[in-house]
């Protein structure tokens, strides 16, 4: 429960670092973050979820784990891998 909860506030936050510079990847996220945080509070005041309740939680943290992923290899890494890339062929035409 405690990764859960660290990773529940790292969630929170990732649309606030998205929000500068892409502010549509922000707003699709943020309602992944409102449904994690919908389904903790049910999960802490519920003593019994229930299976529904276990898959429905842990299919928005996977969800938003893969998202969250996707976003950021999509936004920060492809550009710099594709600088990278385009380096090597200018100092291989030189």
């Amino acid at each position: 429960m405690d990764v859960f909860m660290v990773y529940l506030f790292v969630a929170t936050a990732t649309p606030l670092f998205l929000w500068a510079e892409h502010k549509k990847w922000a707003i699709v996220h943020s309602p992944f973050v409102i449904a994690l945080w919908a389904s903790f509070i049910y999960y802490v005041a519920v003593p019994d979820m229930g299976t529904l309740g276990h898959i429905v939680l842990w299919t928005l943290f996977i969800a938003n784990f893969l998202y969250a992923h996707v976003a950021a290899i999509y936004l920060y890494a492809a550009p710099f891998l594709r600088e990278q890339k385009l380096k090597r062929r200018f100092t291989l035409i030189k």
